[in-house]
């Protein structure tokens, strides 16, 4: 199985933890998803290290299956108001939502709620193996809704 078919968004703000941003982005691009990078400034953001990352645009949460959400290195994520509505809008949709390292406070905002079926939380870095194989098996499965 592949997810070829299926759109993954990212979302990234300013400080973003590099790997917890890139495993899923270029994991889901290699198994064949659609993927859509959006950071909390239009114009870009740089990562903890200073590397500099060029969004894609904005990303249509109704054709959304999955969203991603990475954390930072210190502090918590300073995601837009946009990106805010976007896990909100995703959610609510029919989106499953990855938060990883420090970006699950932001999540737990937007949302209103501590945990859900559809709300994935992974501690760390250390987690995107994990974080990405179960992305993997949401997604595979036959009518997911």
């Amino acid at each position: 199985m592949s997810l070829e078919g299926r759109t993954v968004a990212v979302l990234a703000a300013g400080g973003y933890q590099e790997l917890e941003l890139w495993y899923p982005v270029l994991r889901a691009r290699e198994e064949g998803a659609g993927v859509v990078i959006v950071s909390s400034d239009p114009d870009g953001v740089d990562s903890n290290l200073g590397y500099p990352l060029l969004p894609d645009g904005e990303a249509d949460p109704a054709a959304l299956d999955a969203l991603v959400v990475a954390g930072t290195v210190t502090g918590e994520p300073a995601y837009s108001a946009a990106q805010s509505a976007l896990i909100r809008a995703a959610f609510e949709g029919t989106a499953r939502v990855y938060s990883v390292g420090n970006s699950a406070a932001a999540v737990r905002r937007s949302l209103g709620a501590e945990r859900h079926e559809r709300w994935v939380a992974f501690e760390s870095a250390d987690d995107l193996p994990e974080l990405f194989g179960r992305l993997y098996r949401d997604l595979s499965e036959e009518g997911l809704s």
